[in-house]
Formats: C-alpha cells, sequence, structure tokens
C-alpha cells in the first residue's frame, strides 16, 4: 500500500502531525490484537475530529471481520479497505479527501502483483518476503481463513525478482513468510513447493541469509530438511508452530500433525541439520484443556526443547468453532498455565544460550542500542529480528547491515554480550 500510495505522488511522513491522511492496518486474529488496532484508530479519530487530519483509513483484517459496524461505531472513520482491496487504496484515499465514505469489502482475493512497488520499512538490511497469501488448514481457534481466504501463491519468478531488487537496495536477509509458508507453491505448481522456491532464492546474488517462518509441521518433508543442511544461505533455524503436545488437545484444535510426528519431525532436522534453531508457539487454555492435558504439554516442552517459544492463552473468537466449544477454561487458570509453560521455555532458553558462551559466531548488525549509543545490535542465524533476543556488541562503529566474526561472552535468558574476534576483517 506505501508503495502504491508513493507512486500515486502521495508523500509518506513517519509525524503524524504533518500528515493529510492516515492509514491505518489493522490486524484482528486474536482479541489483543483487535483491541490494540481499535486503540490505534481510536487515537487518530481524536486529531480526526479536532480537524487536524483531513482523512482517517483504516485497512485489511479489522474491517475485513467487521465491515462497515467499524465505521458505524467509529464515525471518524472516513473509508475502510478489507484484505482483498489492498490495490484499491490510492482509490480509497482520494474518495476520501473528495468527502466520499469508500467501503471496499469484498471476497479475499488480493495476491501481489509481480511488479508490485514496495517500500521497505524495516531497516534496508533485511525485509519480510511475502510469497502467498490465505490459508486452509482450519484451525478450530483461528479466524485468518476468512479474513485472508484461500491459499494463494506468488510465482517463483516474482518472488526472485523483488528479491534481487530488495537486494540491489541494500537487504541482505530474507524473511520468507505467508500465513503457511509450508503451502507455498501448492495452488500454482501442484503440490506444495517451498523447497523448489528456496533453492532459487538460494541462487540470488548478494543475498546472505534466508530465514523461514510459519512452516507447518506435518509440511516438513524430507526435501526441506535436506535442503536446509546442503544450502549454506538457508539459516538453521526453523519457525515450526506446535500448539500443543496432548493428542487430544491437537485434535480438538484440527491440527493435521500429531505429538509423535511434531517429536519426529524435530528429531529428524536436528540429525540432520546439526545445531538447528527451532521456534514454537504454543497454546494455553484452549477449551477442554485438562490439568492432565496441561502436563502432557510440559513434558512435550522437555522432549522437544526449543530454543526459542512463545506462549499465547486461547482467544476465543466469534466465528471460529472454538467459540462454542464447551468447558472453556477460567482465565486465572490459563493465565496460570502460561506462566508455567514460560518458566519451562525459559530455563531452556537459558541453558542454550549458556552452552553458546565462548563460541564464535557470525552476526548481522541491526544498529545502535537503545541502551547506550556504545553498543551496537545484532543477530546471529539464532535470532529472527523482532521475536528473539539479540546480541549486544561493545563497538559502535559497526553499521547497519554489516556482517561480523564475534565471541559470545555472557548469555542471559534471552540476550547475549559479545565481542568483536581479534583481527577480525569486516563482512561486506
Amino acid at each position: 500500500m506505501i508503495g502504491l500510495l508513493r507512486d500515486a505522488g502521495m508523500e509518506i511522513v513517519s509525524d503524524v502531525h504533518r500528515a493529510d491522511v492516515v492509514v491505518v492496518n489493522t490486524c484482528s486474529f486474536i482479541a489483543d490484537a483487535a483491541q490494540e488496532s481499535v486503540d490505534a484508530i481510536l487515537d487518530y479519530a481524536d486529531l480526526r475530529a479536532e480537524g487536524r487530519l483531513r482523512g482517517l483509513l483504516v485497512a485489511g483484517c479489522l474491517p475485513q471481520r467487521y465491515g462497515v459496524e467499524l465505521m458505524r461505531e467509529i464515525p471518524e472513520v472516513d473509508g475502510i479497505i478489507g484484505t482483498g482491496q489492498f490495490g484499491r487504496c490510492v482509490e480509497a484515499l482520494e474518495d476520501a479527501l473528495g468527502g466520499k465514505h469508500p467501503a471496499f469489502l469484498e471476497t479475499p482475493g488480493y495476491l501481489q502483483p509481480k511488479r508490485s512497488p514496495r517500500v521497505v520499512t524495516t531497516p534496508a538490511h533485511y525485509a519480510y518476503l511475502k510469497v502467498g497469501e490465505g490459508c486452509v488448514n482450519r484451525c478450530a481457534y483461528c479466524i485468518i481463513p476468512s479474513l485472508r481466504g484461500p491459499v494463494r501463491s506468488r510465482p517463483v519468478e516474482a518472488v526472485i525478482e523483488e528479491t534481487e531488487e530488495l537486494v540491489k537496495r541494500g537487504m541482505r536477509e530474507a524473511i520468507v513468510i505467508a500465513q503457511d509458508t509450508t503451502m507455498y507453491g501448492a495452488d500454482l505448481y501442484g503440490a506444495p513447493s517451498l523447497a523448489k522456491l528456496l533453492r532459487e532464492l538460494a541462487l540470488v546474488e548478494g543475498l546472505e541469509w534466508i530465514r523461514v517462518m510459519y512452516a507447518y509441521p506435518s509440511r516438513v518433508d524430507r526435501e526441506l530438511v535436506e535442503l536446509m543442511a546442503s544450502t549454506p544461505k538457508i539459516v538453521k533455524y526453523l519457525d515450526l508452530p506446535m500448539q500443543h503436545g496432548s493428542d487430544r488437545l491437537l485434535r480438538a484444535m484440527n491440527r493435521h500433525a500429531s505429538r509423535d510426528q511434531m517429536i519426529q519431525v524435530v528429531g529428524d532436522l536436528r540429525e540432520h541439520v546439526p545445531g538447528i534453531v527451532i521456534r514454537t508457539s504454543l497454546i494455553v487454555g484452549f477449551p477442554g484443556e485438562t490439568d492432565d492435558d496441561f502436563d502432557e504439554l510440559l513434558d512435550f516442552i522437555k522432549i522437544i526443547r526449543p530454543e526459542r517459544a512463545g506462549v499465547f492463552k486461547f482467544s476465543r473468537e466469534e466465528g471460529t468453532p472454538a467459540y462454542d466449544m464447551p468447558n472453556q477454561v477460567p482465565q486465572e487458570v490459563a493465565d496460570m498455565r502460561r506462566k508455567i509453560a514460560m518458566e519451562a521455555l525459559k530455563e531452556i532458553s537459558r541453558e542454550y544460550g549458556q552452552s553458546r558462551v565462548g563460541s564464535l559466531v557470525r552476526v548481522i548488525v541491526d544498529g545502535p542500542s537503545e541502551e547506550s549509543e556504545l553498543v551496537v545490535e545484532a543477530r546471529s542465524f539464532a535470532e529472527a529480528p523482532d521475536v528473539d533476543g539479540k546480541i549486544y556488541i561493545g563497538d559502535a562503529t559497526l553499521q547497519p547491515g554489516q556482517f561480523a566474526d564475534v565471541r559470545i561472552e555472557d548469555a542471559s535468558d534471552y540476550d547475549f554480550a559479545a565481542n568483536l574476534v581479534q583481527g577480525y576483517h569486516p563482512h561486506t
């Protein structure tokens, strides 16, 4: 959307007080995300009511879910753009400035065109590479299929073309995302084709790291495992949302991988990709979760020992099968289970961190630390931006996007302190 607006002659500003129009792109995956989106809209609604903005548009999942009701509830909103209509953002903005109230809410079907403009909002050295839209997994707790529609993959050629352009602009790390990356290409090539895409990405000159997020456990096949093992550019890190360790709960969630299958997948990855870091996400408080189910989850955590993990409380979302399920778990029980699970995972993260002390690693520098101008923040293969810890290096001369060799000197629960290796030569 930013690229389309820019190409239409509009200037993108970082200070809202300089803006004529604000576009709030929203999430409504779970209640907390929806509330965060609403809070942001209300902040800008105040500016709109005061006349300091000429227009306020809301885009994404929130309007897709609630439709024109959103405009009735927040009358300061001038127009809405659903998930299937991102390509009409320029038209929506012009309509809003012209006194109209556009509501573009067709069935989700949008897919980024081959040569669409792109403005990178991350630092230039890494970017999220969205390879597809939509999901067909139909997990019982998840509203994404109704908000985003079925799986739609971008052709390999389009992804490569965008990657090459981003590399010219300074990207060194591509973070491959979709609602389910392991379903990539199923609609275009007759079968999931993530490995096919990754092989082509690895050939892009100037691209140093490829990081894969949101891989569905039952679709991690031998081809993908062997490719990760044999391709240096694909970092030894895989985001593998597993959600629970109780087969009874996994069936209730409509997950398509059993406890044993997930243990097997993690075992295969660790056997064939030595040193791989596994990130996962888990849910506690799903309807019907008993103390025994939770004990199974804790045992599962001890078996798979994910180096990186997040635990979410079940969010009861209208429009999902789980909303009407019996035996909803009280919030205080879910809170306690989340706390216990996070403590177990923190201990694993701490032990992993301690095991790395004294090791040499290659890092990419993200930039100056917010804590001190004398320290820079960096990441190794084991840390994805935004969700994982950081490596702090006491050398302010390192530049964002620069690679360096460091020795890890200390580790906390999630973060690290490191020093440059003596006599190192900066990687270009």
